[in-house]
């Protein structure tokens, strides 16, 4: 780590030159940076906004309004105050819920996700966010107690994208005490959240054990770089090896060769059926290592199984493993598509309307009771039959504001124009842009 007294001209340096090594700092034009008024992200603003500047960038600040403490409101109005003075765009977040479990896991979640939707209807593609080294220590520890896999002990990156948005952390490599040192040579006001000393909270308590030891935490920073370097090779290794043991299919669904049991070790197999769960299954964590334990030693037994897990259904037959989108993970699924647009749908489907008007966007599952569904069901049944039961439910289904239907991947469609005008384009899982993972 580098000297606690660091000047901050060589600190503003170093983080401007960070900035623009990456290609996209060039081309964008507007930039978002999340701000919740501490230390960490108030040096951020400043570093930030200088960089703008001088490169005639406009930057937009983002503020969440977790809504827990009655201090929040004053907070949000101390960013505000500090976005005028620095000539950044203001905007305010708010989150009306309070669920009863995991609040603080939760309220992180909702903050990321609300967040990058904004940027999206701002047409911002990078966010900068303040995490610093301190935070990727606590987060390895907290890791290593919950008696993490590999991933684990890889938490943060400087830059990965979720939620199809850039996140870029520039401060990754300056410690808690180097930043409060800058922001107290630079006369950079911030508040301290009550929240991050109350032992209530896992993280709090582990920061106060590592508060007073430097070499510890140094050291849990570079075992984490040494863990990310093995991570990479390891999904590298995995996606270049494991391309010929299956088959993503157009309808959304993986297909495996059960011969990988047998021909890779058993944490390479584990972490290739994780990466297929939770990318094909939508959602932002790993699904738990132990779970695929008991997966992989039934599999190995070369018994037939059924498995539902992180929002896919797995099933294990005698040469193959195959996985599913679980239809109850995505029943209200329901979008809405405006004409001359395009989205991606579960993550597994872009859906391309060329038409002037909008359309819905449904799983299947949803409208098995269609007249016109059942009519092409009884005429096409052996075709349509092909497809597992599963896979059918999960595949969208599209409707006009007529009422018209039309189901890209089973070819049916009420009127004819609907195929040219409106296209499905399965994503391949590991293809993908972005991850929803945090």
């Amino acid at each position: 780590m580098q000297n606690v007294n660091l000047k901050y001209l060589d600190f503003e340096k170093k983080v401007h030159q960070t900035l623009d090594k990456y290609y996209f700092t060039k081309h964008e034009r507007q930039y978002g940076i999340a701000v919740s008024g501490g230390p960490d992200s108030m040096l951020l603003l400043n570093v930030i906004s200088r960089w703008a500047k001088l490169k005639g960038k406009f930057l937009n600040v983002f503020s969440f309004d977790h809504n827990l403490r009655k201090e929040s409101l004053n907070e949000i109005l101390f960013v505000e105050k500090a976005c005028k003075k620095l000539n950044c765009n203001f905007i305010k977040i708010k989150w009306y819920e309070k669920p009863k479990t995991a609040l603080m896991e939760q309220a992180r979640v909702a903050r990321y996700s609300q967040i990058a939707k904004k940027c999206k209807e701002n047409n911002i593609k990078t966010l900068f966010l303040g995490h610093h080294a301190d935070d990727i220590a606590e987060t390895v520890s907290m890791r290593i107690i919950n008696n993490t896999y590999l991933e684990g002990l890889c938490p943060i990156f400087e830059l990965r994208e979720i939620f199809n948005i850039k996140l870029f952390r520039p401060l990754l490599f300056f410690t808690k005490n180097q930043i409060l040192h800058l922001n107290s040579k630079k006369n950079i006001d911030f508040i301290n959240d009550p929240s991050n000393s109350n032992d209530k909270y896992f993280r709090s308590r582990v920061r106060k054990v590592l508060k007073n030891e430097a070499e510890l935490k140094n050291n849990l920073i570079k075992a984490a770089s040494v863990f990310c370097n093995i991570r990479k090779y390891n999904e590298k290794f995995i996606k270049k090896k494991f391309k010929y043991d299956y088959f993503y299919r157009n309808e959304g669904f993986l297909e495996i060769k059960k011969e990988i049991f047998r021909k890779y070790p058993k944490f390479l197999v584990i972490n290739f059926l994780r990466i297929a769960i939770y990318r094909l299954g939508n959602k932002k964590y790993l699904s738990k290592v132990e779970f695929l334990e008991k997966l992989y030693f039934k599999a190995f037994q070369d018994k037939s199984i059924t498995y539902s897990l992180g929002g896919c259904i797995l099933v294990v037959n005698e040469k193959k493993i195959f996985i599913f989108r679980e239809y109850n993970d995505l029943e209200k699924r329901i979008q809405l598509l405006h004409g001359n647009n395009k989205l991606i749908w579960d993550n597994r489907f872009e859906i391309i309307n060329n038409t002037n008007e909008s359309i819905k966007i449904l799983p299947l599952g949803s409208i098995l009771y269609n007249s016109f569904y059942k009519k092409n069901f009884k005429i096409n049944k052996k075709k349509i039959k092909i497809l597992p039961f599963h896979v059918r439910k999960t595949v969208p289904a599209i409707f006009t504001l007529e009422g018209l239907l039309y189901v890209p991947h089973l070819n049916i469609c009420e009127l004819n124009s609907l195929r040219k005008s409106i296209k499905s384009h399965t994503i391949d899982f590991f293809n993908k842009k972005y991850d929803n993972i945090i």
